[in-house]
């Protein structure tokens, strides 16, 4: 009989590159988690062969009966979605970090769960000791320990999965985007606050390199619980992201690094987060030393898993 996997946010971009790979993954049925089971996206999940059911990362008792008889669940949580809303960058990981801790109490609930998988980040405050705090890392960090310190039986089954830089970011996020140069003859500029040889840990293609770590956690779960993994199928210095895009676009991009505060004044508070995030990987190039982890190697992903390049040529007419 199949084992059921949970994945929350099954809508979204993590959430759904797990649905894809996990779909057609014999021995698993997927019951994909959304707030609004109306959606084209969940409708479109349902026709693919998921249960799609409705439950809320604020609400433990729908998180607890989406879970039911569960064996696995991929569990995550938006703080961008928080901070586009007028909050914070504090209030906004605050309500990250609840419901973060919510799921993990409504698993923690699960007899039948052998294996969660939570999507988290590296705590970037500690790792820096202070010089380079992120909220969107730190709070997805915070959860982590309240897991190991209040869930102690949900920790010995947990994998703590962190994701690198998303090129479909290039495609959909404006402050990432490179620009279009007025009067250049079709030549463009990303305008970014780190420099040009920084380097960034890449996602890869997100419809697809999500489900493929699950599967494979989840193929190898002695290996896995208790441990960190990522999501990277490569590392490039952020000019380099820059010189795929020119490749694949057949245009001629210019990098630019411009200081914190331009940036700010730019973007406003996601352009303070991102200035975070990029002054942290300055600081700390991989993300995984601190931590007990598998390797990518070690779950036996290889060329499945394509990087920044094939996802660009995917996502070509968007760039």
């Amino acid at each position: 009989m199949a084992k059921t996997i949970v994945i929350t946010g099954a809508t979204g971009a993590q959430g759904g590159g797990v649905a894809n790979i996990l779909l057609n993954t014999p021995g698993w049925q997927v019951r994909a988690v959304t707030r609004n089971i109306a959606s084209e996206k969940a409708k479109d999940l349902a026709a693919r062969g998921a249960e799609v059911v409705q439950a809320d990362s604020n609400d433990v008792a729908s998180l607890k009966s989406a879970f039911k008889g569960a064996h696995a669940i991929f569990a995550l949580t938006n703080f961008w979605e928080h901070l586009f809303t007028g909050k914070s960058k504090e209030e906004a990981g605050a309500l990250e970090e609840e419901q973060g801790v919510n799921l993990a109490r409504a698993a923690a609930e699960i007899p039948t769960l052998e294996h969660y998988i939570w999507s988290t980040l590296p705590n970037a405050k500690k790792m820096t000791d202070g010089k380079a705090a992120c909220a969107h890392l730190d709070f997805k960090a915070n959860v982590d320990e309240r897991i190991r310190k209040d869930f102690p039986d949900l920790a010995a089954k947990t994998t703590y999965l962190f994701f690198g830089f998303y090129p479909s970011n290039v495609a959909f996020m404006p402050m990432l985007k490179p620009i279009l140069i007025p009067g250049s003859g079709e030549k463009y500029v990303q305008l970014l606050p780190t420099p040009e040889d920084a380097p960034v840990p890449i996602a890869g293609d997100m419809t697809k390199t999500p489900g493929i770590w699950v599967r494979q956690i989840l193929a190898n779960p002695e290996e896995c619980k208790g441990k960190y993994a990522m999501v990277a199928t490569e590392t490039l210095a952020i000019g380099e992201i820059l010189k795929v895009w020119s490749e694949v676009t057949d245009r001629k991009g210019y990098y630019m690094e411009v200081s914190k505060k331009a940036y700010i004044d730019m973007w406003g508070i996601g352009g303070a987060e991102l200035a975070d995030q990029f002054k942290f990987g300055e600081l700390v190039p991989d993300w995984l030393a601190s931590y007990d982890n598998v390797s990518k190697e070690a779950l036996g992903i290889t060329s499945e898993a394509v990087g920044c390049k094939d996802a660009f040529e995917s996502l070509k007419a968007f760039l």
